[in-house]
């Protein structure tokens, strides 16, 4: 069995690979994929952990999608001559 951060980057190189790392055309699928696992996740979790996931998505998502924005737009550095 894999540990937690080996599953994780399985999970983004099997979606990757799967829409051939073309997230923007197909983001339903995606999303619908996503949506599936968080629901079992949320299902399996007690009702304390269940609310307390529930109330930190929204923020969670906002600071990921920063930070990819950061990740995949990297600031340019000025060249030197």
């Amino acid at each position: 069995m894999m540990d937690a951060a080996d599953l994780q980057d399985f999970i983004f190189k099997a979606a990757l690979a799967g829409c051939g790392a073309d997230v923007r055309t197909h983001k339903t699928a995606l999303w619908s994929a996503c949506v599936a696992i968080m629901s079992d996740v949320l299902r399996q979790s007690d009702d304390l952990s269940r609310e307390r996931l529930l109330r930190g998505i929204e923020p969670e998502l906002r600071a990921a999608m920063v930070h990819l924005e950061q990740l995949l737009n990297p600031p340019r550095w000025p060249q030197l001559h």
